[in-house]
């Protein structure tokens, strides 16, 4: 069965109870990839109805198509029963093809996009979108939900009020929330910290308008500047001062022989003065680093948060909120806190050291990876890997797969205390490797932090693996595969 109805007969069953609470959480990250968690709880009346919920829910389509399902678990009073469906985006452009596997094509959430706008030292993000909930309830009804449930689901409001006992906005409520990188603001949304809250009812005659941004600012590039000024105000203080001592010298040499000669002005050297010749131009850029991103391009894995973390550690036990996970491990991936502060802080019980073995042990190299670094090496060429990622679950990782043996440069957030696409964090890179910026290739599956790159002088490549998606517009080549790198290069 395919993930639409499979979504669509959830939400069509839920509105036959007495009462359904049903949440959609967005939660976007810094590099603009995030998770959107579906929830549902319904009372008991839904099990007396329909007891196979319990046991007989099918699932397997929805992880299938990328969904984490958490239930159907009855609460400690066995008044309610909750269902969970979490899935995560890796870019902006993918936020709205997700909320559309929720409701498929009744037209409920429309034109959702994400924005990131950078300048210097603060990123801003803009959510916006808009909620239609009045929709026509008979189109929940179609051969996939008939063959789940045994019976259509299409009914009219009036029938649904009727069957309910009670008005449809008594019987459905539907929350809405957006939880940005920073504190948010909204026009229509009630805002709380860096989270905006829409309550919508079903029968809403307009539509509902989601618009929520926040701003993030990143210190470090602040006092980078601030250094780099103080050092240019010392500068231009010790030229001054040369400048002075030179003029008075030779003031002194002017007034003590009457047969001074007029001096050339310092600022035209003379063209046949050997000591005065045109500085040649410095060489020609030539590649000597190639810089892999981790994760996306050197694993599989893009957005390991929503796709594995959140379901690692619900498996353990952990009740932390999503805003709490994603905030618990920023602060990790900026070295605030150690891996083991961060399984204390998001509730996991046990050994550090074993946890992030654990965590890490699903991860896998790209296919053809460690060749492709190789024959770097051959051609004379140094291999660096960048990452936005916890030092310890870094480490783990090329303990594991014994990638020192292959890369020359590691430079990882949780390490130097600054995350990509900051311009922090690739000086950092160019102070690391000792390699000047336009002498190197950036492959990386991000376009923010390929165009901060390229902004700084480095070449590009936007990696794209064979089957996904591809953006919409990039001034970046594309690349799908190492097998093909020393070939030709797609221009799409």
């Amino acid at each position: 069965m395919r993930l639409r109805p499979v979504l669509l007969a959830l939400f069509a069953l839920f509105l036959t109870a007495c009462q359904v609470d049903a949440a959609v959480d967005v939660v976007v990250t810094e590099d603009g990839s995030g998770t959107v968690t579906v929830t549902l709880a319904f009372d008991d009346e839904v099990i007396d109805a329909a007891p196979e919920l319990l046991d007989g829910l099918r699932t397997s389509d929805l992880a299938a198509a990328g969904w984490s399902i958490e239930g159907p678990t009855p609460s400690e009073s066995g008044q309610s029963v909750t269902v969970i469906a979490a899935k995560g985006f890796t870019s902006p452009d993918h936020l709205a093809g997700v909320l559309e596997e929720i409701a498929g094509d009744t037209g409920v959430f429309n034109d959702f996009a994400v924005a990131r706008e950078r300048s210097f030292a603060r990123t801003t993000y803009t959510l916006t979108g808009q909620i239609d909930a009045s929709i026509n309830i008979e189109r929940f009804s179609d051969d996939g939900i008939t063959g789940l449930l045994g019976s259509p689901i299409g009914r009219s409001v009036d029938e649904l009020e009727a069957l309910a006992g009670r008005p449809l906005e008594q019987t459905v409520t539907l929350r809405f929330t957006v939880t940005l990188p920073d504190t948010a603001e909204s026009v229509g949304g009630q805002v709380d910290g860096n989270t905006a809250t829409w309550a919508i009812l079903p029968v809403d005659p307009l539509p509902t308008d989601v618009d929520v941004t926040s701003s993030v600012e990143d210190r470090l590039p602040r006092i980078y500047a601030a250094i780099a000024l103080i050092a240019i105000a010392l500068l231009v203080t010790l030229l001054v001062f040369r400048v002075l001592a030179r003029l008075g010298g030779r003031r002194a040499e002017s007034r003590a022989s009457d047969d001074a000669v007029q001096m050339r002005r310092p600022d035209r050297p003379s063209a046949s003065d050997p000591q005065t010749a045109t500085t040649p131009r410095s060489r020609p850029p030539r590649l000597e680093l190639v810089v892999l991103d981790a994760r996306g391009v050197l694993y599989d894995e893009a957005n390991d948060i929503g796709a594995r973390l959140v379901p690692f550690v619900r498996e353990r036990g952990s009740r932390a909120s999503l805003q709490e996970i994603n905030d618990v491990t920023r602060a990790a991936s900026l070295g605030r806190l150690s891996t083991a502060e961060l399984w204390t802080n998001l509730g996991v019980e046990g050994d550090y050291f074993d946890l992030d073995a654990e965590y890490t042990s699903e991860f896998t190299l790209r296919e053809g990876v460690l060749e492709f670094i190789d024959r770097l090496h051959d051609r004379g060429l140094r291999v660096a890997v960048i990452t936005n990622n916890v030092l310890g679950w870094s480490t783990a990782l090329r303990r594991r797969f014994q990638l020192d043996a292959h890369v020359d440069t590691w430079v990882i957030s949780g390490e130097i205390g600054s995350r990509k696409p900051d311009a922090a964090f690739f000086e950092a890179l160019r102070r690391m490797t000792g390699v000047e910026f336009a002498d190197s290739l950036l492959i990386d599956d991000q376009i923010d932090d390929l165009d901060m790159a390229r902004s700084l002088g480095m070449s590009t490549a936007m990696f794209v693996p064979a089957g996904a998606q591809l953006p919409a517009s990039s001034p970046h080549p594309i690349v799908h595969g190492f097998e093909s790198f020393f070939g030709r290069r797609s221009a799409e």
